[in-house]
């Protein structure tokens, strides 16, 4: 198991979640414990709980039947996300510019740079998140940031089909980004809580207005 991962649960985690966001696993697939134990070489039990967590993510169904069946992606799936960040993404980010590290805000700085020099849509949805976690993670032992940073992952595929679509929107939503860090910057909270949310509001609107089911369908090529 790589030195990145606490516990044998997340790195399971991160492997299944990759593979059914990335179309290995398609909606209506099952995923068989034993098989992914065997597969990743690890006992069942951290399958188990990976299981159960990617339930609360939405990504997959356990039916008491049928077993663990992967769900895939829609567009009320996207609409859901984006309304519970919208709801708990504010507050975490005003909680953070009172604690954020100066190595943390640089490190932000440095995703900015890179993400406004970026034009490929898979790079800069990648860019995109670690941005996020990047101005929040001083907040990381608290359990909103484990829901906000969960959403952020489940939020990448949306972000990048997006753009692959309509790439115009990387303009608009880095300079709202630039706008964000300006709040971090002058440790201004009540500033970065009004940003993130309009910034949420604006992707959630960008997104379903770029992307339908078809696109998602089609996803798992365009993400690969």
């Amino acid at each position: 198991m790589p030195k990145d991962y606490k516990t044998v649960e997340q790195y399971v985690l991160n492997l299944l979640r990759k593979d059914i966001l990335s179309g290995r696993y398609q909606p209506g697939d099952r995923l068989r414990q034993d098989e992914v134990a065997k597969r990743f070489e690890v006992s069942t039990t951290p399958v188990r709980e990976a299981f159960r967590d990617l339930r609360s993510e939405g990504l997959v169904l356990i039916d008491t039947n049928k077993g663990v069946i992967v769900k895939g992606l829609t567009i009320k799936d996207l609409a859901e996300i984006y309304e519970i960040r919208i709801s708990l993404e504010p507050l975490l980010a005003k909680k953070s510019v009172a604690t954020i590290s100066a190595d943390a805000l640089m490190e932000a700085q440095a995703v900015h740079r890179e993400m406004c020099a970026s034009t490929d849509p898979h790079r800069w949805a990648a860019l995109n998140k670690d941005f996020h976690i990047n101005l929040m993670k001083s907040e990381k032992d608290s359990r909103l940031y484990d829901m906000v940073k969960n959403l952020l992952v489940i939020a990448e595929p949306y972000v990048s089909l997006s753009i692959f679509v309509h790439p115009q929107i990387l303009e608009t939503d880095n300079l709202e980004h630039s706008e964000i860090l300006e709040g971090y910057e002058q440790r201004n909270g009540k500033k970065v809580e009004k940003v993130v949310k309009l910034h949420l509001e604006h992707t959630l609107s960008a997104i379903q207005n770029a992307v339908d089911e078809d696109s998602l369908r089609m996803m798992s090529k365009n993400f690969s």
